[in-house]
């Protein structure tokens, strides 16, 4: 019987869980958005000029992305008031549950090939491909 009791006394006793407070606050400062948006935008074309420039003909590479919208944080809801999570100093930020990345609205890549019309083709099909924008958005020009 004392085993018993306390195997219940263990079973019952609360364990560590993420801490998470609610208020009714449901969107993200935008100094937070232009940041992001900053940082991933440089993110993608810093991988796009890593793509390119190993492809046989391109040679070096610069890349130039411009934007539609900022993209979107969708926050963890709920029952109408966003969820927090709080950090190891106490500080709360929003638990974000999923991240669209911001459509992109034209590329440029200037490249050392870009004189080259399969290189210019094959820069065009490439962007095309990432990012799911018209051939008549890519700007591609034969770098100095």
């Amino acid at each position: 019987m004392l085993l018993v009791g306390i195997l219940l006394l263990i079973i019952a006793l609360p364990t560590k869980e993420k801490e998470k407070d609610s208020t009714s606050e449901t969107s993200l400062p935008d100094t937070e958005k232009s940041d992001t948006r900053e940082l991933t935008g440089r993110q993608m074309e810093t991988e796009l000029e890593q793509a390119l420039s190993n492809v046989e003909g391109i040679g070096k590479v610069q890349v130039v992305l411009t934007f539609e919208d900022t993209g979107e944080k969708v926050v963890e809801k709920d029952s109408d008031a966003t969820v927090y999570a709080k950090d190891s100093k106490g500080n709360q930020t929003p638990y974000v549950s999923t991240e669209i990345l911001p459509r992109i609205k034209g590329v440029l890549v200037i490249a050392q090939g870009g004189d080259n019309a399969v290189v210019n083709q094959n820069i065009r099909e490439a962007v095309m491909a990432l990012f799911q924008v018209e051939a008549h958005k890519i700007k591609v020009m034969k770098m100095k």
